[in-house]
Order: structure tokens, then C-alpha cells, then sequence
């Protein structure tokens, strides 16, 4: 791999790093969820220098090709991170539907307590 290549590569590790880092400080961006993030920006920082690591994978695996053992990775991770996520926001609507349903009842005690105190 080429040094501007490499270097390439470093800085984009570096941009997801920062912007995630900035979105913790601003509170936009959760530190549970962001642990995720920090460990993709970290593996892309890395994965400039373990072009070796990855070309010994690839003769161990029988990989005629290995850039494809890195999108096989990728792939995976996304995967991982986006069920990560879908199971988030399924337990997030639940807790919605929760909140909704309680919402209802108070507000019909407090209409039937209204109406109590009318008569």
C-alpha cells in the first residue's frame, strides 16, 4: 500500500473519530452507542498498517484476493452494528407503547376524577 494511501486512510480514521468524539461532547450522541463508532474509527485507523496481517489472512484462508477479506470484515461489522441497533430501537418502542399506555390511564383517572367532582 501507498504511503498517500495509508495516510488517506489515517485521516478519514481520524475525521469518523473526531466527529464522534464531538457528538459525545455535545450530547447528541450517546457514550454507549458511540463505543461502537470509536472501535470502527479505531480499526479503520489501523487497517492502514495491517495490509501484511491481511495478506497473511488471505494466503491462510486460500484468498486469491485479500482486500476482500477486509469487506467480508466490514460487512460483518455492519451487520453486528446494525442489529446492535435494530435491538435499541425495539426495546425503545416498547418502552414508547409503555409510556403511552400509562399516559391513557392517568388522563382517564383524571378525567373520571373531574367528573366526580362535578356532581
Amino acid at each position: 500500500m501507498s504511503t498517500g494511501s495509508r495516510l488517506l486512510i489515517v485521516v478519514l480514521g481520524v475525521i469518523l473519530f473526531a466527529i464522534i468524539f464531538e457528538l459525545v461532547r455535545r450530547r447528541k450522541f450517546r457514550e454507549e452507542h458511540s463505543l461502537l463508532w470509536f472501535v470502527v474509527s479505531i480499526c479503520i485507523i489501523s487497517g492502514a498498517f495491517l495490509d501484511d496481517v491481511v495478506n497473511r489472512m488471505a494466503m491462510l484462508l486460500g484468498v486469491g484476493y485479500p482486500p476482500v477479506i477486509v469487506l467480508v470484515f466490514l460487512t460483518v461489522l455492519l451487520i453486528l452494528s446494525l442489529m446492535y441497533f435494530s435491538i435499541i430501537i425495539s426495546d425503545l418502542k416498547g418502552k414508547i407503547k409503555e409510556l403511552n399506555q400509562k399516559i391513557a390511564f392517568l388522563e382517564y383517572e383524571i378525567s373520571n376524577t373531574g367528573r366526580e367532582l362535578k356532581k
